[in-house]
Formats: structure tokens, C-alpha cells, sequence
């Protein structure tokens, strides 16, 4: 990965930006004949959004010219690189997901699914997957893999995601397992909520549920430092030295704006979703 690489934007790729409406400069791109129809649905219901043709010049540019801009180049994996992700490595003890810190750049894993090369000074990086990506039969573990690469590409602008998903008065956050892999963005800057059914304002009333077996017929309010906990062990962003000051930061400007709940479990009942 070259610091000053020029895009190959002459090249057969499709490119998808990240909520293009609002104009963030996150960008996936991959050679069409690579992967199935289903990737580009899979990339479209999360609001990735096709850059035409006569567009790829000035997302080129927006890439060149943003500090905070990040282009994931995403390809079929290789024989060499399917091993990394299918093979035994001490690190699975610890659970699915990894990260590992080379010389130059960090290597996320996601056993059996996906390895991603990046680094923060560099705008260019590179994921690894199979041609499954996106489809129905590999939807969660699809999604674990785009949240991780937008908490990491969108940390530097002032969006945190948590796990979890949107409801009418606020977000219940939850592990990913739960979540099914489903996350909720908050542009603390801006002021609004992205999630999977759109973007909203972030209002002095939005509330945050745990969600607790426990409780029944009732909420109990969390104290500042229960929420704070909560959300700093429930964002899509992880590191191998733990979380940044930035988006420690960007957690506690959240718990300064929201409010923390416990929920009864048995109360709370799921949406289905039914768009893929």
C-alpha cells in the first residue's frame, strides 16, 4: 500500500460511497467480475451508494483532497490469503475477531470470512473475501466486516457506531451476536443518527437500552459512568491497544447528550427484516 499511490480509476472497478447524500469520503470499490449481484445489493441496503461513471474523477479527487478520506479496495481472496483466514492462529482463542499490528499497517481478521490490511496514514487499503460476501447465507458475518471497516474510516471524523439497532425513541445496544451484526453510527458533530432505516436528528430525548432478563414492567435509568461502560464495550471500533482517546472522547460526548436505560428483555421485541 503506497502512501502517494495514484487510483487506478482506469481500471474495471465498481465504486460505492458511503452515504454519498452527506457526502462522506469512504469509499468501497472491487472488479465487477469478481463478485456477484448480490454483493452490490448487499452494499446498497447499507447505504453505499453507486459512484456513476462521470463521478469516479471527483470521488478521486475528494479522496486525494480530505484528510479523513479512506478507499477499502475489496477482492476475491487469494489461495494465499484464504489460508490466513481460514487456518488456526493462536488469536482464535480469544474469540473470531482479530488484529494484528505489522511494521506499517494492521491486518483484521475475521476468521473464515474476511483479513483486512490498513493503516491510518495511508488512505488506500485492501480487504480479502470470499465470492459469499454479502449474501444471505453470510449476511451477519458480511456486516461484522463493513461496520469494522466504517467504525475504523469514520472514527476520524467524529462518527461512533455501537452494535445494535434503532428504535423509535433511541438505539437498544447490544453485543454483535445479538445485533446480528447490525450497527447504529452517531455523528456527534453533526448532531444526527445513521443506521441501517436512514438518518435522523439526534434529539435531546434519544435514549440508549440495555437490555436486562431481569427487570420487569419498569426502566431503570443508568448512572453516567454505567453508560459510559456500556458504550465504550459495546462500539463497533476495537484495537489491539484498546480504544483511542478520539473515540473515547466521541463515547463520552455521547453519554453527555443521550440517556442510559435498562430495559426489560422480555419487552423488547426485534424487527424483521425482510429487504435482503
Amino acid at each position: 500500500m503506497s502512501k502517494d499511490k495514484k487510483l487506478e480509476t482506469e481500471s474495471p472497478f465498481q465504486w460505492f460511497q458511503f452515504r454519498k447524500d452527506l457526502g462522506f469520503p469512504v469509499f468501497i470499490r472491487f472488479k465487477a467480475n469478481e463478485f456477484e449481484q448480490s454483493v452490490v445489493d448487499f452494499l446498497n441496503h447499507h447505504h453505499f451508494q453507486k459512484v456513476l461513471d462521470n463521478e469516479v474523477k471527483a470521488a478521486e479527487s475528494l479522496i486525494v483532497t480530505h484528510p479523513h478520506a479512506r478507499v477499502l479496495t475489496m477482492s476475491e481472496a487469494s489461495v494465499v490469503v484464504s489460508r490466513q483466514i481460514t487456518s488456526m492462529v493462536e488469536s482464535d482463542q480469544y474469540g473470531q475477531e482479530s488484529i494484528v499490528d505489522q511494521v506499517r499497517y494492521k491486518v483484521y481478521r475475521l476468521k473464515n470470512n474476511a483479513l483486512m490490511m490498513y493503516s491510518f496514514s495511508n488512505k488506500e487499503w485492501q480487504l480479502g473475501v470470499f465470492k459469499t460476501f454479502g449474501s444471505k447465507a453470510h449476511m451477519s458475518s458480511s456486516k461484522i466486516v463493513l461496520n469494522r471497516y466504517l467504525s475504523f474510516a469514520l472514527q476520524g471524523l467524529g462518527v461512533i457506531g455501537f452494535w445494535g439497532v434503532p428504535i423509535d425513541e433511541g438505539m437498544v445496544v447490544q453485543r454483535h451476536q445479538e445485533s446480528k451484526g447490525e450497527a447504529v453510527y452517531i455523528d456527534v458533530k453533526n448532531e444526527r443518527i445513521i443506521s441501517q432505516d436512514g438518518v435522523r436528528k439526534l434529539s435531546a430525548r434519544f435514549k440508549i437500552l440495555r437490555l436486562n432478563p431481569t427487570l420487569k414492567n419498569r426502566n431503570v435509568r443508568m448512572t453516567s459512568e454505567e453508560l459510559l461502560s456500556f458504550l465504550s464495550s459495546h462500539c463497533t471500533y476495537f484495537d489491539t491497544r484498546g480504544l483511542t482517546v478520539p473515540v473515547r472522547q466521541l463515547i463520552q460526548s455521547v453519554t453527555k447528550v443521550t440517556e442510559g436505560v435498562h430495559h426489560p428483555e422480555e419487552s423488547f421485541k426485534p424487527r424483521t427484516d425482510l429487504s435482503l
